[in-house]
């Protein structure tokens, strides 16, 4: 049987709450058990991920993120933004989406858009231990 710790956090979806998600993002990996590196690898991960959706729409009023840690496996994060709808934005592909996407990708295991009806409303991502 699988058992997961899982931690919580809400934050306002303003540039200087950008620490705390990153300060969290790395108590958690750090407490998962992951190395310096692959703690810097989903710190920044998840730090473009929280940038890109405070900057993809305007009408996002806070972040939510949630860290998934199986012992076994690794972690899962997934990054919701809760917005106004009447001011949210299409999720558009340019090259700023290319590039954010890009980074992610390519410091963990799996990325994964969260699109409904058109609107970006999360990301989710994975690393897993020794990836």
């Amino acid at each position: 049987m699988m058992t997961m710790d899982s931690v919580y956090l809400k934050v306002p979806a303003k540039p200087e709450y950008m620490l705390v998600i990153r300060l969290t993002t790395s108590a958690v990996a750090s407490r998962a058990g992951f190395d310096v590196d692959e703690i810097e690898d989903i710190k920044l991960a998840v730090s473009e991920a929280g940038t890109f959706m405070m900057n993809e729409d305007k009408g996002v009023e806070w972040l939510e993120l949630t860290f998934k840690v199986d012992k076994e496996e690794g972690i899962w994060i997934d990054i919701f933004a809760s917005e106004a709808v009447d001011e949210a934005v299409l999720f558009s592909k340019n090259e700023q989406t290319e590039l954010s996407f890009y980074i992610m990708e390519s410091l963990m295991d799996g990325v994964e858009k969260a699109i409904d009806n058109g609107f970006l409303r999360g990301i989710k991502m994975y690393k897993k231990f020794g990836g």
